[in-house]
């Protein structure tokens, strides 16, 4: 059937392009679209027309157009690296994105430059790069008393946005900016579309800044406004949004071809490099022989991949990079005591290896701090006994499974468990695991059982789960049994009933418990001018007592091992109070010390309302005492809380002693959470350890794994010049699950966190067991997310 299919129409952006452009075809194919292209391309007698022609046809792309038939079914082309750490060819990105979740970490070498990069594919139409480069043929200071013959090194941040998915003539279509947080030394933007040809892929791009220093035309923003005449060159303090995106007088084009080989893993790449390495930062301009680079890059394993290049016509360059996946992270097999079974035909199950009763347990968004409890393992030939009360039969059962119970009611055809789950980082899983250990042992005539989740003390949340859709989800395992299952459970506040329950389980007579461990650890900082890595190796010995339930006092002493602190130089030169800027000192002479030693107490206000109060030695460079408020329905997607504390500066060596400095600092906060995305969001409004006021943003994302990626910014009332170098606080964590480790199921968490410097603007005190990190665990969104764990 005959029908005119409209590819794009652009108008006039103002009086200075005057011009609308209208392309159409009768059953177009993908040689018609090419053909009218090239022939319009042909036709450009002039930048200008050259310029009006680009715009009209990248507006006209962002049209959708009408799907063909058969459904489009992209060729899969591989995410392979570039230079710079995204997904690319050599030196110029793709519009080309890797898997959601997906993790690089690598290095690349091309003279004169070394890059060390990880890249984070942080969300389907979002990749995000960290980078440092040293650039090995210009010294960090001309002065050899300052860093020796440390070499220059660049810290940058990358981003690249997804604007168009391919489509069967429509090519996939992204923007990007390099260095866009940082000095400016490798500042580009980007606009890149790919167009697919089975196993050759194509891109083409136009470049802004460093990659388009060829500059083949004119800015066609400078059509717009003048404004984008002028692009600020690089600054050695770096770290703020420098309003160049897109400026400069020229822009250059780039493009190349990726092309999967018969040998399986085998690519070879070819591009056109759009940076003429005439305009380099640091007066560092290289000869270049030709602006054609090939490469070749090998998958040697399925994580592992290794590429070759030949650059510039006169350079050889080599890639590196090891992958994995936070979405389908690989975790070890599990040695834990099965489930319990249920149903009629249900008989006693055996313990398998040791399962520790352990009445305190680790939020998983809580970055542990080296204290674990010391536990004695129950008897691996324990079993839950025929013989004895239904009550002492359920907690053995429960305490199999990992799981404290401090109270039980008995209520018609419902029990009610108050209990620690201190096992599963899945919560789906550890409710799943606690409802059926409380189905195997007690009489059929108790049709629901609703758990109280108690997280450091606190009750949280309530699920109620029916016995017979739990028997049938696990006859089920993932089908819709399981799925029927979470429509019938019921998911409320925790009532806060628990000193009213007419059972008392085991914790209580627990109390005091003392806990302990001894653990090596490593403290680094990077990037300093000194050195470029600064470490300590110590031995940490964690100890406390669990003096009540949401009470106990806790520490950590490190011991030095080893460490190359002495080579710490520059001190302070802060215009505001030195709050974090001394680090030097702490780090020097802080080598064996008393990391915090400090009481809490979590406790209940209401439902959904949450307390709690700290004072001690807090963290290594702080002492005092304050308290949080924390207002979170386990229901709702969203938290609002309050946190106040008096504290004075310790002394360096941070044993006892104490400073003069004394401040009095507090935020109120607002949590978001958009579980579809698995995303969270926090704003923190309030005065900050330097006496500044000013706002922190807070976007984390959590993977099907549980892996936990953020990254924070922090704006105050100080100005850039008063903070520094940096221009503001900010700084990426990534929260790794000790479970895809361990061959046990196991609730902590480590923590990674990475500043690109420490100043004095914008800097909160730690707080240790933080309210939203405590109850974080116990919320309708992480059980729903996790739901197929119920059956595990």
């Amino acid at each position: 059937m005959d029908a005119t299919w409209l590819y794009g129409t652009a108008c006039a952006l103002g009086s200075r392009i005057g011009v609308c452009c209208t392309v159409t075809f009768a059953q177009p194919t993908a040689r018609d679209v090419v053909d009218t292209l090239l022939s319009s391309y042909q036709k450009v007698a002039c930048t200008r027309r050259f310029v009006r022609l680009l715009c009209g046809v990248s507006l006209a792309g962002l049209a959708a157009l009408p799907a063909l038939a058969a459904p489009f079914e992209p060729y899969p082309v591989p995410a392979l690296t570039d230079d710079f750490g995204g997904v690319g060819l050599m030196q110029t990105p793709t519009a080309r994105f890797a898997r959601d979740g997906q993790f690089t970490a690598g290095y690349n070498m091309v003279s004169p430059y070394d890059r060390y990069f990880v890249t984070l594919q942080a969300m389907p139409w979002l990749e995000t790069t960290l980078r440092y480069t040293s650039v090995r043929n210009r010294l960090y200071s001309q002065v050899p008393e300052f860093s020796g013959d440390q070499t220059y090194k660049d810290r940058s941040f990358d981003i690249k946005i997804k604007i168009l998915d391919e489509g069967r003539i429509r090519p996939a279509l992204a923007i990007g900016a390099r260095d866009f947080v940082g000095t400016g030394l490798f500042s580009s933007e980007y606009i890149v579309a790919n167009k697919n040809f089975g196993p050759l892929d194509a891109s083409f791009g136009i470049a802004w800044g460093n990659l388009g220093s060829r500059g083949h035309i004119r800015n066609p923003l400078t059509y717009i406004s003048d404004r984008f005449e002028y692009r600020a060159p690089f600054t050695a303090g770096g770290g703020t949004f420098n309003n160049v995106y897109f400026r400069g007088p020229r822009a250059g084009f780039f493009g190349g071809i990726q092309y999967s080989m018969p040998i399986r893993g085998l690519t070879l790449k070819v591009e056109y490099d759009s940076n003429s390495y005439q305009q380099e930062a640091l007066d560092n301009n290289q000869p270049v022989s030709s602006p054609i680079n090939v490469g070749l890059d090998y998958r040697i394993l399925p994580w592992l991949n290794a590429m070759a290049s030949f650059e510039r016509g006169n350079k050889f360059g080599l890639t590196v990079t090891a992958t994995t996946n936070f979405h389908r992270a690989t975790v070890p097999p599990k040695f834990d005591a099965p489930g319990a079974p249920i149903g009629p035909d249900a008989q006693p199950i055996p313990a398998v290896g040791a399962v520790p009763l352990n009445v305190r347990a680790v939020a998983p968004a809580y970055v542990d701090s080296g204290a674990q409890p010391r536990t004695s393992p129950l008897p691996t030939t324990s079993v839950i006994p025929a013989a004895g009360s239904e009550r002492e039969r359920l907690v053995k059962a429960l305490d199999i499974q990992g799981t404290a119970l401090y109270a039980a009611s008995f209520k018609g055809d419902t029990v009610e468990l108050f209990v620690a789950q201190t096992r599963f980082y899945n919560v789906a899983t550890g409710v799943g695991r606690i409802a059926r250990a409380a189905f195997s042992v007690l009489p059929s005539k108790y049709e629901y059982v609703n758990i109280v989740l108690v997280e450091n003390g606190l009750e949280t949340m309530a699920v109620k789960v029916p016995r017979a859709g739990l028997i049938e989800a696990v006859k089920d395992r993932r089908g819709p049994a399981v799925d029927k299952l979470l429509t019938e459970v019921e998911v409320t506040n925790a009532p806060v009933t628990l000193g009213k329950a007419e059972f008392k389980g085991p914790v209580d007579a627990a109390y005091p418990q003392f806990l302990y461990s001894i653990r090596p650890g490593l403290k680094t900082t990077l990037g300093r001018p000194e050195q470029f890595v600064l470490y300590q190796a110590y031995v940490a010995l964690n100890g406390g007592v669990l003096l009540g339930r949401g009470f106990d006092a806790t520490g950590q002493f490190t011991f030095n091992v080893s460490n190359n602190f002495d080579k710490l130089r520059i001190g302070s030169d802060s215009l505001l109070p030195r709050v974090r800027s001394d680090i030097a000192e702490y780090l020097r002479q802080g080598t064996t010390a008393i990391s915090h030693l400090q009481m809490d107490y979590n406790f209940n206000i209401a439902s959904g309302l949450y307390g709690h109060a700290f004072g001690g030695y807090l963290e290594e460079m702080y002492a005092g005492f304050g308290g949080e408020l924390l207002y979170r329905p386990a229901v709702q997607n969203w938290a609002l809380g309050v946190d106040l504390s008096y504290v004075q500066q310790r002394n360096f060596n941070q044993l006892f002693g104490l400073r003069d400095y004394k401040v009095l600092t507090g935020h109120v906060t607002g949590y978001v959470t958009f579980p579809k995305a698995r995303v969270d969001a926090q704003v923190s409004v309030g005065r900050y350890l330097a006496k500044d006021f000013g706002v922190t943003f807070d976007v984390a994302r959590t993977f099907e794994s549980g892996v936990r990626v953020g990254a924070f910014a922090t704006f105050t009332d100080v100005s850039a010049e008063e903070f520094g170098e940096g221009r503001f606080d900010k700084g990426i964590y990534i929260i790794l699950p000790l479970d895809l480790l361990y061959n046990k199921h196991v609730r902590s968490a480590v923590g990674i966190a990475y500043r690109p410097l420490i100043r004095d603007g914008g800097q909160k005190l730690v707080i240790r067991q933080p309210l939203f990190g405590v109850t974080d665990p116990a919320r309708q969104s992480n059980l729903v997310s996790g739901w197929n764990g119920i059956t595990e």
